[in-house]
């Protein structure tokens, strides 16, 4: 990766370890594995070998006009971004279109076109919008989690059944646990972890996140209930 390596002169092989608690300065996710490290003391730029090793460019199907342009931090400047896939902030790497002001997280950018789910009988193909866009008054909601997916957004579909999910917090994947038997497997012998496994890996932190998300706001919501039961007037009795 040119543009990494011009932003950051001198890196070394660093080896991740759970407890190091460490992001990757490029996916901004959990560091583990084999990685890079820049070699002045007082930096703490990471990168996963699979990030280091990203494309300076793709064709991406979802913005078939244009070729998108990996940039090393959000563009024109701005400390983030939003993805247009999963419409989340972002401050690390981007794949970009300066002229639409198309953004994607480089994870989003590599997630796979098909996934499956234990509780649905087929599988899921992912869509760069929802099956209804363009359609007066209707909207699509994750039959998952039953929140409404923006028309603009991806999001996993089954046509036959008329079922999806949202890209990430709602979506499953087959085989995960093999899969990560398999990265621990890489890991162990020093072997650089792939593109797949490490959107493996992506989809896990956001599922994670997702629920924090989730919790946070029950217990949010809970707090503000109780603020305004006790701001209500309280009932009188008469004898």
């Amino acid at each position: 990766m040119e543009g990494a390596r011009e932003s950051q002169p001198s890196t070394r092989v660093f080896k991740a370890k759970e407890e190091d608690e460490t992001a990757c300065s490029g996916c901004e996710l959990e560091l583990t594995g084999q990685a890079f490290k820049c070699i002045k003391s007082e930096c703490d730029y990471f990168l996963h070998k699979s990030c280091f090793d990203l494309p300076n460019e793709t064709n991406h199907k979802s913005h078939q006009d244009h070729p998108l342009t990996l940039l090393h931090s959000p563009p024109d400047d701005r400390s983030v971004y939003t993805c247009d896939a999963c419409d989340q902030y972002g401050s690390g790497f981007t794949y970009h279109f300066s002229n639409c002001n198309y953004n994607l997280h480089v994870g989003c950018a590599f997630i796979p076109e098909t996934v499956d789910r234990e509780d649905h009988e087929h599988p899921l193909t992912l869509l760069y919008c929802t099956p209804c866009k363009g359609r007066e008054d209707t909207i699509f909601t994750c039959s998952v989690c039953d929140e409404t997916i923006s028309e603009d957004l991806w999001m996993y579909y089954c046509k036959e059944c008329d079922y999806g999910t949202h890209v990430h917090s709602c979506a499953a994947y087959e085989d995960q646990e093999s899969n990560e038997e398999e990265e621990e497997e890489e890991d162990e012998e020093g072997e650089a972890s792939s593109p797949a496994s490490r959107i493996k890996s992506l989809m896990k932190a956001q599922d994670e996140m997702a629920a924090m998300q989730l919790e946070a706001r029950i217990a949010n919501d809970a707090r503000n209930a109780a603020l305004d039961l006790w701001d209500e007037p309280k009932r009188r009795y008469y004898w």
